[in-house]
C-alpha cells in the first residue's frame, strides 16, 4: 500500500469514527436532556384561544418532543427541551389522526383521515418529517386511506396501516417494501414491543393479530404469530389501543363493546362504550378488565414505557379524560370543555396535557401517589 493510500484509509476511518460518537452523543444528550421547567406553562399560554382543536398528540420521551396533529391537518412539533421552540406545518388537507416517532432516525410519521383513493385528496398519503428541523423528507406515493403508524421493532423499519392493510416502510430505502398484510377490517391501533420482538394490531371488527417482522430475505415481511378476536369479528368493535407488556407476554387492549354487550343510555351521549382488558398472548385467555368510568371512549392512547393508558370520551354529555393506572387498577377522572379532548403524558415531570376547545390544562397525574 502507498503511503498517500494508506493515510487516506486513515483519514476516512477516523471521519467514520467521528460520525458515530457524534450520532452515539446526539442519540445520548437527546435521551436525558431534561423538559424545561417552564415548557408546561408556556405551552399552556400559547394555546389559548386557539379554534384549531387537536385532534391527535403523542409525546416521545427521548426526543423530549411532542407532536400534536390539528383538525385543519396542522402538524405541529413542539421541543420540550426548550420553553418555547415550535414548529408548525401545513401538513395534510384534513385532520391528522395518526402520528408516530421513530426516535432512532430523528423522524415523526403522520398520516390524515384523508385518502389518496381516486384523488380524493393529494395530501392523503403518509408523510415522514425530520423531528427537529419540522422539513418533509417523503410523501409516500401510492393509494392511501388514512390509518395508524408505528415503528416496528427494527430499526428503521415502520408500520403503516391503509384500510385492513399492514405495509412496511423502510426509512433507509425512503420507500414502502414488499407485499402489504390483509387483517379482517380495517386497522385501528398499532404497537410493538423491543424485547419479545412482537408487533400487536387491532382492527375495525375487533380481530387482534401478534405479527412479527421478517428481515431474513431481500424484502422484509411480516409473519402472523397468532390471532383472536374480541367478540367474534363483529363490525364496530374498534380496538382503540393496544399495548404489548411484560416482554409481549400480556396485551392490553382498549376496544369497543359489541352491541349485545351495551348498555342503553340517553340519546344525547353520542359514542361508543369500551372495555380495557389485559390478555395472555400465549392463550388468549382474558387474565384481567380495568376500571374506568367513560360512558363512551372515542379515543386512547398512551405514552412508551408508562403503565398508564389515556383515555378521552363522555360523561354523561360532558367531556372527560381518564387515566388508567395499569399497576393498581385504579381510573382517574378529569374535566374538558369540548366532548372530543386528547391528552398525553409527561412523564419526566409528572405532568399531563389536556388539549381541549380553545386551549390546554395541565394535570399532576402522578400527584396521588
Amino acid at each position: 500500500m502507498r503511503a498517500g493510500s494508506g493515510r487516506r484509509w486513515i483519514a476516512a476511518l477516523l471521519a467514520l469514527c467521528a460520525l458515530l460518537a457524534l450520532s452515539w452523543w446526539w442519540y445520548a444528550t437527546s435521551r436525558h436532556a431534561r423538559i424545561d421547567p417552564e415548557f408546561v406553562q408556556n405551552f399552556i399560554d400559547l394555546n389559548r384561544r386557539i379554534d384549531d382543536s387537536a385532534t391527535a398528540v403523542a409525546y416521545d420521551p427521548t426526543l423530549k418532543l411532542l407532536a400534536i396533529g390539528r383538525e385543519s391537518g396542522r402538524l405541529e412539533l413542539w421541543d420540550a427541551r426548550k420553553a418555547d421552540a415550535r414548529i408548525a406545518r401545513d401538513a395534510h388537507t384534513y385532520r391528522i389522526e395518526h402520528i408516530a416517532f421513530g426516535a432512532k432516525d430523528g423522524i415523526v410519521l403522520t398520516h390524515s383521515i384523508g385518502t389518496t383513493m381516486m384523488g380524493l385528496d393529494p395530501h392523503g398519503m403518509p408523510k415522514v418529517w425530520d423531528a427537529r428541523s419540522g422539513e418533509l423528507l417523503l410523501a409516500l406515493p401510492g393509494e392511501w386511506i388514512g390509518g395508524p403508524l408505528a415503528a416496528t421493532p427494527i430499526a428503521g423499519l415502520y408500520l403503516i396501516a391503509s384500510g385492513d392493510e399492514l405495509h412496511i416502510y423502510d426509512h433507509a430505502r425512503r420507500a414502502v417494501v414488499g407485499q402489504p398484510l390483509r387483517l379482517r377490517g380495517s386497522v385501528t391501533a398499532l404497537a410493538s414491543d423491543a424485547t419479545s420482538g412482537l408487533i400487536a394490531a387491532g382492527t375495525s371488527s375487533g380481530e387482534l393479530a401478534l405479527l412479527e417482522p421478517d428481515v431474513t430475505g431481500e424484502v422484509p415481511r411480516l409473519e402472523v404469530v397468532r390471532k383472536t378476536s374480541t367478540y367474534g369479528l363483529e363490525s364496530r368493535t374498534d380496538i382503540l389501543a393496544v399495548m404489548l407488556r411484560d416482554g409481549g407476554e400480556r396485551l392490553v387492549t382498549v376496544n369497543w363493546l359489541p352491541k349485545a354487550q351495551r348498555q342503553d343510555h340517553p340519546a344525547n351521549i353520542a359514542g361508543q362504550q369500551a372495555e380495557i382488558v389485559q390478555w395472555n398472548t400465549r392463550n388468549w385467555q382474558r387474565e384481567r378488565t380495568f376500571p374506568h368510568s367513560l360512558q363512551t371512549v372515542h379515543w386512547a392512547s398512551y405514552t412508551p414505557g408508562e403503565p398508564w393508558l389515556v383515555l378521552a370520551g363522555n360523561e354523561s354529555s360532558r367531556g372527560r379524560i381518564e387515566l388508567v393506572d395499569l399497576r393498581r387498577g385504579e381510573a382517574w377522572r378529569y374535566k374538558a370543555n369540548t366532548t372530543h379532548p386528547v391528552a398525553v403524558l409527561l412523564p419526566e415531570i409528572r405532568a399531563g396535557l389536556i388539549l381541549q376547545s380553545g386551549g390546554a390544562t395541565r394535570i399532576r397525574y402522578l400527584d396521588q401517589e
